[in-house]
């Protein structure tokens, strides 16, 4: 796969580099692996107009926890991006505004590239659900039902079992009868 980050030079047209590439300039909502990209519009209360300008070497979003694989801002024109500090959700990473024939792009190793048309976004990580976690007493219900479950289920396929036999010896039973010949004196 080829990235922007990785074809890109100092002196580069990065809108130029981008259609080249075919990378897709969207304006409304968009994913990339774990990192939303939201409009304003969808998220005003988040939303607070950044004014740091993005440099040209582009801004980290989101690191890798285990070094590469991080989502890096590219821009080209009057793009601005402000890390939103303390969020209490922890989700919210900052607000972006994307001016008039300007465009941004979120760049990343696994996920590629993908663009940001003019307006005005926040951006958030997705939230992970972590699995449940059981107490030992918790652990010991679960167990207990599940074994109440198996006797009862071995109880009811002895009593089907029973009738079963039932019904065939009743069958059978009768079958003899069919066969019996009553002879005259």
């Amino acid at each position: 796969m080829i990235l922007l980050s990785n074809v890109r030079t100092d002196d580069a047209d990065l809108a130029r580099l981008a259609a080249e590439l075919d990378i897709p300039t969207i304006d409304g909502l968009q994913h990339q692996g774990d990192v939303s990209v939201i409009p304003a519009s969808m998220a005003s209360e988040d939303h607070r107009p950044p004014v740091t300008p993005v440099p040209a070497a582009g801004i980290a979003v989101v690191r890798g926890e285990a070094g590469g694989h991080t989502h890096l801002l590219l821009a080209s024109g009057d793009v601005r991006y402000d890390v939103r500090e303390g969020a209490a959700d922890d989700l919210t990473l900052g607000s972006l505004e994307v001016g008039d024939g300007a465009s941004a792009w979120l760049d990343h190793p696994e996920h590629g590239n993908t663009g940001i048309a003019p307006g005005r976004y926040v951006l958030r990580r997705k939230r992970e659900m972590a699995p449940r976690v059981l107490t030992p007493d918790t652990v010991r219900k679960l167990e207990r039902a599940r074994k109440q479950a198996r006797k009862q289920e071995a109880l009811e396929q002895a009593e089907r079992a029973e009738r079963e036999q039932a019904e065939r010896d009743r069958a059978a039973r009768e079958q003899e009868w069919m066969n019996v010949r009553f002879v005259a004196d």
